[in-house]
């Protein structure tokens, strides 16, 4: 097991996890931003996209060696990304991206099945603040591989009004999660991006 290097130096001057986006852009967000993207992009095409940005981040991490894999780089503001989540090495946002992931891969089937959820979405509790696998990149690889298979070997009405709250897009039907999800995939994969500019 190999931890990224935490540097509280960094560290204080970041909102605590979970505080959210600036307030504009979380209004954005969640008003105009994500309710058109929801109606705009399906099922299948938000799934699609969230497998082909998995595979792209793949590509990033396995340009780089274990040691630029896990050194934690201060990226500048991104759209979309967490002030507190700024500070990640690649290996950081690999494990996020899983936790967030395997969240989805449960939960969606579940909402589209008329389950409900009975656990709240705190954005601070899905953070890669724990010690991360060396073979972390091979265990992302193994998760993008399976997701497709796994969420839908269960899945029901993607469009049923069984809904469950996220903390910045409100209540969120089994679809919208996943258009959540691609889009998620899509800020982090930018976040990766900046991570190998600042490195190199």
């Amino acid at each position: 097991m190999k931890e990224s290097r935490i540097d509280s130096s960094d560290l204080k001057n970041l909102a605590p996890a979970g505080a959210g986006l600036p307030k504009g852009r979380a209004l954005f967000l969640r008003y105009v931003g994500f309710p058109l993207l929801k109606r705009a992009v399906s099922f299948d095409r938000a799934l699609d996209h969230f497998l082909k940005e998995g595979e792209r981040i793949l590509r990033l991490a396995v340009s780089v060696d274990e040691d630029a894999l896990f050194k934690r780089v201060m990226v500048p503001h991104l759209f979309g990304l967490e002030e507190n989540s700024r500070y990640y090495s690649i290996a950081m946002v690999l494990e996020h991206l899983r936790i967030v992931g395997m969240a989805l891969q449960e939960r969606i089937p579940l909402l589209s099945r008329g389950e409900k959820l009975s656990r709240e979405v705190k954005i601070e509790e899905y953070k890669p603040y724990r010690r991360i696998d060396r073979d972390i990149v091979e265990e992302y690889r193994g998760f993008i591989g399976s997701f497709r298979e796994k969420l839908l070997e269960n899945i029901g009405d993607i469009h049923s009004e069984n809904r469950h709250e996220h903390p910045w897009f409100g209540a969120l039907n089994p679809k919208e999660w996943m258009v959540m999800g691609a889009i998620h995939q899509t800020v982090h994969r930018r976040q990766i991006e900046a991570i190998l500019k600042l490195l190199r």
